[in-house]
């Protein structure tokens, strides 16, 4: 039983470790929180830090007076590398891209590291507003390390099975061990000891003497 609940423990323990990449998707870095308009608008990139290849551009909407979420907005995410406005990029921020479906996000394929300029662009039933901030992105991972997860789940489950083996045949060990032993005298046979009577069966005690042993006893 603590075997099994160790093993499930550790499943857990290793399935959350999983999900938070997930779960940074509409975190990450927060690029700006400001009032833009009639909106209070919050924007996080992911990954962080920012490389180049695949960003999630998350935008939060609020209602700049009431602070509620601003229901009903068009957002739209611009990238571009600092300076080259002709190779700007333009996504629509959706609930289906996040996550977190209070955000909105804009997934892009940075093709190089450097400075990128970002415009986030709301339109909605408190007008029209624009955010804009810039942000540096490094390098791209290597390969090996964007494959790394889809690797790393086989080689996962096959150390859980191995763990999981290994504790079932130590409990396993373990109960052998402390389960009681057969009685000594349950298990050998009594020694014929001599005498009459002794180690032989009552049909054997109680049957009379031939009569020459009777003879032969008298005398």
């Amino acid at each position: 039983m603590n075997a099994a609940r160790r093993f499930l423990g550790l499943s857990i323990f290793c399935i959350l470790v999983a999900r938070l990449s997930d779960l940074r998707a509409d975190g990450g870095a927060m690029r700006l929180s400001e009032r833009a308009g009639g909106y209070w608008i919050t924007v996080f990139t992911d990954p962080t830090p920012l490389r180049g290849g695949p960003v999630d551009v998350s935008v939060f909407v609020q209602d700049a007076d009431t602070g509620e979420l601003a229901p009903g907005v068009r957002i739209t995410v611009q990238a571009a590398p600092r300076g080259r406005p002709r190779e700007a990029v333009r996504h629509d921020a959706t609930v289906e891209a996040a996550t977190n479906k209070l955000f909105r996000s804009a997934i892009f394929d940075l093709p190089e590291s450097g400075w990128w300029e970002f415009e986030a662009a709301v339109d909605g039933e408190r007008g029209r507003a624009q955010v804009r901030f810039e942000a540096e992105a490094a390098d791209p991972p290597p390969s090996w390390q964007a494959m790394a997860p889809w690797v790393g789940w086989p080689a996962l489950a096959i150390v859980l099975f191995a763990v999981h083996q290994m504790m079932v045949r130590r409990k396993a060990r373990s109960d052998a061990l402390m389960a009681p032993s057969p009685s000594r005298d349950a298990a050998e046979p009594r020694a014929y000891k001599g005498g009459q009577g002794a180690g032989l069966p009552a049909s054997a005690n109680s049957s009379p003497l031939p009569p020459a042993a009777e003879c032969a006893r008298s005398s």
